[in-house]
Parts: C-alpha cells; structure tokens; sequence
C-alpha cells in the first residue's frame, strides 16, 4: 500500500470494491495478490464474515460504537472478541489469529503489525463499553508512539511519516480519555489563506503531500469534533463557520475545515471523490464529513445532502461486495443517529438488524 493512500481507501475492506492497505484482489503496492480468507470459526463475536486479516479490530470497534450512539445493546460476544485482540502492551495489530501468540511490533515497511488506527478505534469502543482499564492501557501505547512533529502513523516504527488521518483518530481516542494530544501536527497540514480560496481550510494528508485532501479534512473534523466520544445530536443550524488561518487553536482548526467541507458536500452533491485523485466515490469520507457538520450543528444544506446522498446511495456501499459491510452499516448508523433520522429506515434498511446478522456466531 502506498503510505499516501487515505483512510477510506485503506480502509476499503470495509466496502470490498477498490485498493486499499487491506484486503483487495489487487493492492496498490506492486500489484501485490492477496488471497481472501474467512473469519475463523474461533472469531465468535466478530461483525462481518469477511477477511478480517486487515481490518478486524477497527470494523469491530466501528460496529460497537455505532451500537452505542443508536442504543442497542452491545452484546458481551463482540467486547470479548475485542478485548481479546489486545497486545500485552496495551496496543492493538489489524487482527490476531491467535491470540495467544506475541504482537509484531509495528512495521511501517510492510504495513504490519500494531498500528494506530486499529488502536484508536478500540480506545473509543473499550472505553464506551465500561472497559476503561484497558482503554486506558492502549491510550498508553498511543501516547508513546507519537511522533516528534506532533502526529502519528499508522505504522508508528522508525522513519515513518505522519499522516493527518492518523492523526486525527488518536486526538479522538485520547480526547475521550480526556488527554489533550494537541493540534500542532494537524494545523502545519491544514492549507491557510495562501492557498486558493476554494482550498483554504482543507487538510493534506500529510507534510510531503501539500494537496487537499477531502477523506484526510473530513476525519479531522470530524474528530476535532469529538467523534469518538459519541456527541449527542443536536439541532443543525443553517450558519457555517468561517476559516481562520491566523489561530493554531484546535477550534480554529476544526472550523476551518468545516468551511471546507461545507462548501465541498454542497458542490459535490453529497458524494465526496476520493482524496489523493483516486478514482470512485469516497462513501466512508462522505460520511464523515456529514458527521463532522451534523456534530457541530452547522451546514444545514450540506448536512441534507450529504445525507441524502448515502440514502439514496446505502445499499451500493453496504453490498459492494455482496455481503454486507458492518464498517459501512456502522458509519450509516451513526450519520443516521446525528442527522436525526431513523437507523431501522435509512437507505430502504434496517440498519442495527444487518449488522446483527453479519456476526459470527
């Protein structure tokens, strides 16, 4: 994979249907083949039947959380499997076929290993299911894996880059445990007013790629917002927040990016293109970015399209690759949740019922 690729398309396990650092027929990285591989039977308690070499831990958490923010209940089968996934140094690796085996540490060379995604996501999932202390443990593994700049890889070994993504999902989960990781990283990626003006507010996704990125903008706000922490909806006003390239503060850097990004779903009709110029429609940046908004109350006529757009667009992403996706059936539930409308009826389906039958039993 490249180390360039955003979190969506990295994360494109989810939707089985375009390259990404997991899964995929044809990887980005040298053409790279990879042969698909069920869940395994001992995987009791894991959401989706699929792979889950490459994306296990962060659809799972993904899948918690959506439970949480819509009120079903979690069942105790799918904490265990996460909590079961943790290394004894509190981190988390993509997925452990056997758990009983030691962690590889992290290997920003060959994409493997412990890495801060996955670790992020279960810190919000752990600790939003009443399991503080081992939230709190691999809060411990993030914070001793950041970077000299300010930020974090995704595979934070030595000489790896920082990315904005990364980055922005750690502020998340430490925030949730009420640590203050800071924006420095995030402001120097941010494009201020000497970019063009549609551009202004936009996050790179990282310091070697200075181009705004959408996927790498929606994360940040969306976590600058207190994503992870499962805001309550609130009402969503028609005001937009204006960019403020003169302030490092982290609600200046939050507002400039919604800006952004209330100005790109209306443009772009709701349905964001991937960041980095690849090809296809960002479904997961999409969301985001609708999230971001909706959790700061702001961009009413961007919140409506957006979420018209993953409406009328749900079953495209959730069936990508004919089974369901708990990671998009996630992200569907939670923008259902923010946006105020009905999980059980978003897109012709019942949400929280899919993703209960895609666990493994």
């Amino acid at each position: 994979m490249h180390p360039r690729v955003p979190w969506s398309v990295r994360t494109a396990i989810e939707e089985k249907r375009v390259f990404s650092k997991s899964l995929i027929t044809t990887a980005i990285a040298g053409g790279l083949i990879i042969t698909a591989t069920p869940a395994l039977a001992s995987d009791s308690g894991l959401y989706g039947t699929a792979d889950p070499t490459f994306d296990g831990v962060y659809r799972q958490s993904l899948s918690i959380l959506a439970l949480t923010a819509t009120d079903q209940k979690v069942p105790a089968s799918a904490t265990r499997w996460l909590k079961n996934q943790q290394c004894a140094d509190g981190g988390f690796m993509a997925y452990r076929a056997d758990t009983g085996a030691a962690c590889q540490a992290p290997d920003a060379v060959n994409f493997a290993g412990q890495d801060t995604n996955s670790t992020a996501l279960a810190v919000a999932a752990l600790q939003t299911t009443g399991n503080s202390k081992s939230a709190r443990k691999a809060g411990r593994w993030l914070t001793k894996h950041q970077g000299s700049d300010g930020g974090w890889a995704y595979y934070p070994s030595e000489g790896a880059t920082s990315d904005t993504n990364s980055t922005a999902l750690v502020y998340g989960a430490l925030s949730l445990l009420k640590q203050s990781p800071g924006v420095k990283f995030l402001r120097s990626v941010q494009l201020g007013c000497d970019a063009k003006k549609a551009e202004r507010g936009a996050m790179a996704f990282d310091a070697s790629f200075p181009q705004a990125n959408d996927n790498s903008t929606s994360q940040a706000a969306w976590m600058l917002g207190g994503g992870l922490g499962l805001p309550a909806p609130v009402k969503i006003g028609t005001s937009v927040p204006k960019v403020q390239c003169k302030s490092g503060k982290a609600k200046a850097v939050r507002n400039s990016a919604l800006a952004y990004l209330n100005q790109r779903l209306i443009d772009e009709r709701g349905g964001l293109p991937y960041g980095g110029g690849y090809p296809g429609t960002d479904y997961a940046g999409g969301a985001a970015a609708t999230l971001a908004l909706a959790n700061a109350g702001v961009g009413k006529k961007a919140v409506r399209r957006g979420t018209s757009f993953l409406d009328d667009n749900a079953k495209t992403w959730v069936r990508a690759n004919g089974d369901d996706s708990p990671g998009s059936l996630a992200m569907l539930m939670l923008v259902a949740d923010a946006t105020g409308e009905n999980p059980r009826e978003f897109g012709g389906m019942n949400l929280p019922k899919r993703l209960a039958k895609s666990q493994v039993r």
